[in-house]
């Protein structure tokens, strides 16, 4: 009978070698796995960005067809199926994109550049703004529409605290009204609350039409405010729910100038944004001029 041979018995050494080696294909493995990751999540991260940059561009392309869909119903002689023009909202679905649309008459609004500073101090007031800080805002605007004559006798440099861009070129005259946000003691916030309310192009389009104004704009015109945000959006609503019949105009709206503003929303809360100024001309061929957008 044939005698088995014993077990031979490993060195330590080459045992060491062994885990050593295991430890080092762990690791070549994880090395690997984290570099496939990065990989895979940077590719991720660009499908994610390419589809964020298609679905804006396809909510800016939607606030567009918004514009032209507002531009198409206010042209209407109809005046049943013509658009009202004294700030309601209406929601409208563009393949998949819920649209809010706004039409403001511009002649329903302030001028931005005749108002004097009691007017200037009930639309500051009426926005929201209190205390020192409408002192501020008024005479800020005042500055704002001096002409400041800049010759060698009288050297007087151009504000610098208006954000770099000075006043205007010539006295009162103001070419946007987001040019309102260069004031020192302007903010976004309060800007929102005077931007519907105010216009640069009031006199080229007619005089003040109170059927379509915004209630900021008569508590300015009037030269006192009686009046707060919340009373403002109060009247907002009560205006909004008013019947159509009682707001839309008898004639038709040639010559005139209006603010069309959209917002467009997708299912997963991303929006885009669009303000157009036009004129409706009533020609067949240039049916309408864009005085402003945004």
């Amino acid at each position: 009978r044939r005698r088995r041979s014993p077990t031979r018995a490993i060195p330590m050494g080459r045992e060491r070698d062994r885990g050593y080696a295991l430890v080092a294909a762990v690791t070549a493995v994880a090395a690997f796995a984290y570099i496939a990751f990065q990989v895979l999540a940077s590719d991720r991260g660009l499908t994610l960005s390419v589809a964020a940059s298609a679905e804006q561009a396809r909510l800016t392309a939607a606030a567009d067809a918004g514009i032209s869909l507002a531009i198409h119903a206010l042209a209407q002689k109809d005046r049943v199926r013509r658009w009202s023009i004294d700030g309601r909202s209406r929601s409208l679905d563009f393949d998949g994109v819920n649209l809010v649309v706004t039409v403001e008459d511009e002649r329903g609004k302030a001028p931005l550049d005749a108002l004097d500073d009691s007017q200037a101090r009930a639309l500051f007031e009426g926005a929201g703004a209190t205390g020192d800080r409408v002192d501020a805002l008024v005479d800020e605007l005042r500055e704002w529409r001096a002409r400041v004559d800049e010759t060698p006798d009288d050297p007087a440099p151009r504000p610098a605290d208006f954000g770099g861009l000075g006043p205007p070129a010539g006295p009162g005259h103001f070419r946007t009204v987001g040019a309102l946000m260069a004031l020192p003691d302007m903010d976004p916030e309060l800007f929102s609350h005077i931007d519907p309310a105010v216009t640069v192009f009031f006199e080229e389009s007619g005089p003040f039409s109170a059927k379509t104004a915004q209630p900021l704009a008569i508590a300015a015109l009037s030269g006192s405010s009686g009046e707060t945000p919340e009373t403002i959006e109060r009247a907002r609503e009560e205006q909004n729910q008013r019947p159509e019949e009682e707001i839309a105009e008898d004639d038709d709206l040639t010559g005139r100038t209006l603010t069309v503003r959209v917002v467009a929303q997708d299912r997963n809360g991303a929006r885009a944004h669009r303000t157009a100024i036009i004129e409706l001309t009533g020609a067949k061929d240039h049916p309408y001029w864009v005085r402003y957008v945004e």
